[in-house]
């Protein structure tokens, strides 16, 4: 079958549409494989995408797994493999890139799927990675019948999809965990509920017996566990336990076995550990097998909790409870299911005293001491009221969550009207609560997890449970525990899902609801609102000065002065980085939002002091308004956020309005970039090459100081120059590539004049970002190895002004590596930028240049003069070459000679040329004679001063 793929080129209506519906499907909050197969529809009728697929990141076994499309017909089972491997990926598709294999039939490492991809037509594959909490976990895989369709806009589409299905996964962990958080609190409940029944059966059963067999079946029946047995020792012989009570087991089990606690028969068995360590045990059994005559009859269960029961602080036997489910015994059950055992080990205790009473009185008094004395070690507070609505019993944790003075003992007695009094003060309402107190106890029923708001913003869990021994009744009992720490973590679990954690405001996903919300409103009320983001500029440099602790400071700082400027109905929410998203209601007018804009742009300007450093903020905004744009909530974003870009472009600090013309000279720049990288691909970049030349040098070669290599775009009836691509430069797919061209395209040119007998050096324009990246020493190595003859002569690197200031700590580190290595470094356009002088002595650099807005009017203008004459002056003083560019009349070379440039370049030297016109301009070169006189005079004049000396 072919590939029918990208006959027509998808319309930007198509890619907005596309990523329009993707959105929606991340508000529909689907599990992951539902919103793959909605993806992959989405971009199969938008986009006329085919063969597309996703699949999960296995790291455990090495494959890529495909989850969808889930249902696959036979005849195109090869096209959609179960795996692929990972070897396939290369490091930058690790790194969030995407990967791209334009011609499938040849390329390396996919021999294997190599006779479904001509089966089914496919020439191009482009795998795009998916991050989830910013780690790669899946893959979004389309397959075409020509790598034309996959434009530079096409995998942008493909990158935000991904994007987009990466929310989609992080906000399924984030559901994921809540979720988690309410089961764990459900089966903290469940668990509670068990304990509270335990002690009613403490408290209700008639013997032993009866209390062991209702334990096994409050476990089992109420539970919902495959089964509970209890074993007791035997007092005569301790290495042999007993079944005594079951719920669950296999007919026709042993009711003896014995273990012996030292040795090894056993010692993998919970059972066998919690008798010897008197601690709570989880084991995993094997599918069918239990050591123990027990273990024979608990087919099908996975997880093991023994619980060792104690009477006077000794083991006298275990609570075993099986379950399903692996996971079953989480560490807040074990607790709760300890106190269990206790509870039983108390019961156990009880009835032994009761049985114990038919034959001594005073032995029923100290159980029942001994009982007491136990509850009051609990942790959760425990009131008994008699018949006579008097305290029977209170333990310390009682008092101690009531914040009484009071003494157990001294409240024993008390009336429940005397009682409340010495209580009512720690209630958030004491009348509320008294009303509840008295309709539990008119209803005499029990009742469970009831929450009481206490004092101080604590609130408290209660169990009422009313004590009837053979259906007379006997009191009732009050269990209470403080539960104010769980309802806090409750509390930050659903914070953390729609608040920014650094600064606290809305995140992305709370500003779209409350967005969405303000929109509604003005239309209902006639109103603007208006929707802005906000960038801190050159935040990066802050960062790198006072760490990312302190970039925390002044992101929370700058969001507080925000603030202080809104009102309280209006929006700040942080997008991430130091990027903010404001929503500002019920406007009037554009000149409110202006009005705005600058108290906020002017509350950010004040100085901030921090760690010793005074820092100066400022801030680009784009603003657009609503309803006079009356996009989604999305496509306003959007729009403010072009608008900020705007901003930024203009010169920072400062705000725009959104205008449809934004939009197009972001289509227009992106058009610029489509036709680079097809330039690229195409071999439609060209280099031209422009002499340096010694003021003091000698005609012909001697006086050529090297050549400078400058990229032009072919475009079939011109060349078009830099100025017009810069922005593509330093892109972040395509400044690596580019870089690399040039290099190769450079050394190959002066290698080549080198065997033709001209040895001059060449400089190379390098982007910021090619020079910071870690690939950036790869890429010199790998194209010296193809043209090692260049070093004989050297070559040279330029940067921008702006480019070492953007990270001045990794700039030094790859400047001081280049001269190690006998690459010589420049510093282009100086003075257009914010580098200083005293910046330039920190850094490695051999010569500066002079950039040519001085020097086109430095015969009119003094100031430029001045300026010029001032670096040169300083530049020799640091040891460093100065390079005047943009020399375009022999009376401009005349004055920087006489100044004391060192080095001239520009239109009246020579216009830019190719490379094999270079070696005969070389040859025939000759300075003007006015040089000559002028670098006598300047040597005349410095031996006069010397000889004064």
């Amino acid at each position: 079958m072919q590939v029918d793929t990208g006959a027509t080129a998808a319309s930007s209506e198509s890619f907005y549409a596309a990523l329009s519906e993707i959105g929606q499907l991340l508000v529909r909050s689907l599990e992951p494989p539902v919103l793959y197969e909605a993806v992959i529809e989405v971009l199969e009728r938008r986009i006329g995408a085919r063969l597309v697929m996703v699949g999960e990141l296995d790291r455990a076994s090495g494959w890529l797994r495909r989850i969808a499309p889930a249902q696959v017909a036979p005849d195109m089972a090869d096209i959609y493999p179960e795996r692929i491997p990972f070897s396939l990926a290369r490091p930058a598709f690790w790194r969030g890139e995407p990967q791209l294999e334009a011609d499938v039939h040849h390329a390396e490492g996919l021999e294997m799927f190599r006779p479904a991809y001509v089966r089914h037509g496919v020439h191009a594959v482009v795998a795009v990675p998916v991050l989830k909490f910013g780690e790669v976990c899946a893959a979004l895989v389309i397959r075409a019948s020509r790598a034309g369709f996959f434009t530079a806009r096409m995998i942008e589409l493909l990158q935000q999809a991904a994007a987009s299905i990466g929310l989609g996964l992080e906000a399924h962990a984030q559901r994921a965990r809540l979720l988690q958080s309410v089961q764990d609190e459900a089966r903290q409940r469940h668990a509670l509920r068990l304990l509270s029944e335990m002690i009613k059966l403490v408290t209700h059963s008639a013997d032993e017996q009866a209390l062991l067999a209702g334990a096994c079946r409050v476990a089992r029946c109420i539970g919902g566990y495959r089964v509970a047995w209890i074993g007791l020792l035997d007092e005569d012989d301790p290495a042999s336990l007993r079944v005594r009570a079951q719920e669950g087991l296999a007919d026709g089990i042993a009711a003896d076995f014995r273990f012996t606690r030292d040795g090894s028969t056993h010692a993998g068995d919970a059972v066998a550990r919690a008798l010897s360590s008197g601690q709570a045990q989880i084991s995993h059994p094997a599918a069918d097998h239990l050591d123990w005559a027990p273990g024979a009859g608990m087919p099908g269960v996975r997880a093991l909790l023994a619980l060792p029961l104690r009477m006077d602080g000794a083991v006298v036997g275990c609570f075993v409870i099986g379950a399903e489910e692996v996971d079953a015994f989480s560490a807040i059950e074990v607790q709760v299911f300890a106190e269990m055992a206790i509870e039983l080990g108390l019961g156990i205790q009880m009835q032994c005293a009761q049985a114990a009473r038919l034959t001594a009185e005073q032995d029923l008094r100290f159980n029942l001491q001994h009982f007491h004395t136990i509850l009051s070690k609990q942790y959760a507070g425990i009131l008994v009221m008699s018949e006579e609505h008097r305290v029977s019993f209170a333990n310390e944790a009682f008092c101690t969550l009531f914040g009484l003075s009071e003494t157990p003992a001294e409240l024993e007695g008390k009336s429940i009207e005397a009682l409340y009094a010495l209580l009512q003060p720690a209630y958030q309402d004491p009348e509320r609560e008294w009303r509840r107190i008295q309709e539990i106890m008119a209803a005499d029923e029990p009742v469970k997890g009831d929450e009481v708001a206490m004092k101080g913003g604590r609130t408290f869990l209660r169990d009422f449970t009313p004590i009837r021994i053979d259906g007379v009744p006997q009191g009732r009992l009050w269990h209470q525990r403080d539960i104010t720490e769980q309802k806090m973590h409750e509390a930050r679990v659903e914070r953390l899902a729609f608040y920014d954690v650094v600064t606290g405001l809305p995140n992305r996903r709370l500003l779209f609801e409350l967005l969405e919300q303000a929109r509604a409103q003005a239309t209902k009320q006639g109103t603007l609102l208006a929707v802005g983001v906000l960038d801190l500029d050159r935040f990066k440099s802050v960062n790198d000065t006072i760490g990312h602790g302190g970039g925390d400071h002044v992101l929370a700082e700058a969001s507080a002065r925000i603030l202080g400027i809104l009102r309280e109905a209006d929006v700040l929410a942080r997008f991430g980085g130091d990027e903010f998203a404001l929503v500002i209601s019920g406007l009037d007018s554009r000149e409110q939002l202006d009005v705005i804009s600058r108290c906020i742009l002017q509350a950010l300007r004040a100085p901030l002091n921090l760690m010793g450093e005074q820092l100066y903020l400022s801030a680009s905004v784009g603003w657009t308004l609503y309803p006079l744009d009356e996009s989604d909530a999305e496509g306003l974003v959007r729009h403010a956020d072009l608008a900020m870009y705007a901003a930024k472009e203009e010169g920072k600090d400062r705000g725009l309005l959104y205008e449809p013309a934004m939009e197009l000279e972001q289509v227009r720049l992106q058009a610029m970039r489509e036709r680079i990288a097809q330039a690229l691909q195409q071999s439609r970049l060209q280099l031209l090459f422009q002499p340096i030349v010694y003021i003091d040098g000698l005609p012909g070669l001697h006086g050529v100081a090297g050549m400078e290599a400058l990229l032009r775009l072919d475009d079939t009836h011109e060349l078009i120059e830099p100025a017009k691509f810069m922005h593509v430069l330093d892109d972040p797919q395509l400044a690596r590539p580019i870089g690399r061209y040039v290099l190769d395209e450079a050394l190959r040119c002066c290698q080549s004049w080198m065997r033709s007998g001209i040895s001059i050096p060449v400089s190379i324009n390098i982007s910021t970002r090619h020079l910071l990246h870690p690939a950036f020493f790869t890429d010199i190595d790998a194209v010296l190895d193809n043209y090692p003859d260049v070093m004989d002569v050297g070559f040279g690197v330029e940067v921008t002004e702006t480019g070492p200031s953007m990270d001045h700590a990794r700039a030094k580190i790859v400047i001081e590596e280049c001269r190690r290595r006998g690459i010589r470094v420049g510093l282009d356009d100086f003075g257009t930028g914010s580098a200083s002088l005293s910046h330039i002595q920190k850094l490695d650099i051999e010569h500066i240049k002079l950039d040519q807005s001085f020097v086109r009017d430095i015969l009119s203008d003094e100031r430029n003069m001045a300026i010029a004459a001032g670096v040169i002056t300083t530049a020799r003083m640091l040891a460093k070459t100065v390079i005047a560019e943009g020399v375009e009349t022999a009376e401009q070379g005349d004055l920087l000679a006489s100044l004391g440039c060192h080095q001239l370049q520009g239109f009246s030297i020579s216009r830019p040329m190719p490379a094999e016109a270079v070696p005969g301009w070389v040859a025939g070169w000759v300075p003007p004679a006015s040089w000559g006189s002028l670098v006598n005079e300047r040597q005349s004049l410095l031996a006069n001063q010397t000889d004064g000396a």
